[in-house]
């Protein structure tokens, strides 16, 4: 099960069509790469709860990469 957080407000609309956000989900779910018709932007992060690893995503590569 995924958790998306993200604001009310436009102010997490970075570009047009861009959404910064906060995921949390477990390993196993798929890190999704939009949201609400919005593509996921730079920098954006994901939170794995039963691992506790963490993820930012790279729009240059659309991947969600690791922190070591």
């Amino acid at each position: 099960m995924l958790t998306i957080l993200k604001e009310k407000s436009e102010k997490l609309k970075t570009k047009e069509g861009y959404v910064m956000v906060e995921i949390r989900g477990m390993s196993t779910d798929t890190k999704p790469t939009e949201t609400d018709g919005f593509k996921i932007d730079n920098g954006s992060v994901f939170i794995e709860l039963d691992t506790q690893n963490l993820f930012f995503y790279d729009l240059d590569s659309k991947t969600w990469k690791g922190v070591e």
